[in-house]
């Protein structure tokens, strides 16, 4: 059940930096940003652009050398909270929200009334290390500008992963309470909820849905009579993707992650861990994805995604066993492009953007 009291509310991230910290943190971005006008400047020379616009080249390479040029902490110490960026969101568009404290200090921010009728719950990406974008605010709406009076949205702070703290499973026991909550407290019916995740998100997602059926022994089980609604897994993190498949060469100047940005997120993730079926999911019987509980899935990735192997392999795999899901695999978009996209300034026609609200508006209207 949910808690009030302010002293049980658990902090996004675990360590905060010190002055020192600040310092070398601010010179660090810094110079990061130096290094990408330098590769401005070069390619309005007539230096290489990989083949995209100076704009978008730009744009995906200050991606990568941020995330490699940043550690964990540092990248969750210069960013808003993931309850601020929604809240802000939220009053912005004037949509009622309220902030929830659950039973284990976990913060639920709630977008919309208190209708049981159609849920969503969502999980942002961002490797487990990064709070919210604006744009998962935008996603977890359908990109849309409001709530309808039907429909609640419940989205989980999670605990981001660094180095040395926030290690894995604690974000899947994160998502079980959500759920504990909406079923025990709420007593929401599983048929209205709908899960929405990208990335480590879908990831995360996933990982629950898989617990739910087969508990994972380091996480509290949870009793569930029927299934939820739907899930859409949005260019679903498929972690120990090994660099022998082909992906990860040939789009490795397509994609705005790096492999190792890729390699450092999972090792702050699993700390100590080792893979298991819950966090690799890749290596889950095949029975298990035919006990999945929930009726509708949708799960897509781009043509250029790093992941993308891997993210076909385990579509394959979901889609074998679940009759009602949908994989799509889009041609020249790259991971989580319906966010990056937007968020990146980007602005061009987007197929899986309209392929995921077209899917979650029949969630949303169906009886």
């Amino acid at each position: 059940m949910a808690k009030d009291a302010p002293s049980s509310v658990e902090r996004e991230y675990a360590f905060s930096l010190g002055l020192w910290g600040w310092v070398t943190t601010l010179w660090r971005a810094i110079s990061i940003t130096f290094g990408l006008l330098y590769k401005a400047v070069r390619a309005t020379l007539g230096g290489p652009k990989k083949g995209f616009a100076l704009y978008d080249y730009i744009a995906y390479e200050g991606m990568r050398d941020y995330q490699t040029g940043l550690n964990a902490v540092e990248v969750q110490n210069l960013l808003p909270s993931t309850r601020w960026t929604f809240v802000r969101f939220a009053k912005g568009h004037g949509i009622p929200h309220t902030e929830i404290h659950l039973r284990d200090g976990t913060t639920v921010i709630r977008l919309g009334g208190d209708s049981k009728e159609r849920v969503l719950v969502h999980f942002h990406g961002g490797g487990y290390m990064a709070p919210a974008l604006s744009e998962h605010a935008r996603f977890a709406c359908g990109f849309a500008s409001s709530v309808p009076d039907n429909t609640s949205i419940y989205v989980l702070q999670y605990a981001l992963a660094s180095e040395n703290g926030n290690h894995y499973p604690r974000q899947l026991q994160q998502a079980v309470t959500v759920m504990e909550y909406l079923l025990q407290s709420e007593k929401i019916s599983p048929s209205a909820i709908t899960l929405i995740g990208d990335s480590a998100g879908a990831h995360l997602a996933l990982g629950l849905l898989l617990h739910l059926t087969h508990p994972n022994p380091k996480v509290s089980a949870l009793e569930m009579e029927g299934r939820f609604s739907g899930a859409a897994l949005i260019s679903p993190w498929v972690m120990n993707a090994t660099s022998a498949r082909e992906s990860m060469t040939a789009n490795k100047d397509k994609d705005l992650l790096s492999a190792e940005a890729l390699d450092y997120w999972t090792k702050n993730l699993m700390g100590d861990a080792a893979p298991d079926y819950w966090n690799s999911p890749l290596t889950v019987p095949e029975k298990w994805w035919t006990e999945l509980p929930v009726e509708d899935i949708l799960a897509t990735y781009g043509d250029d995604e790093l992941l993308r192997d891997a993210a076909s392999e385990l579509c394959n795999a979901i889609q074998k066993g679940h009759a009602k899901a949908i994989t799509r695999r889009f041609s020249t978009e790259l991971h989580a492009h319906m966010l990056m996209n937007r968020f990146l300034r980007i602005n061009k026609p987007c197929e899986s953007e309209q392929v995921f609200r077209d899917w979650l508006d029949g969630r949303l209207e169906a009886e």
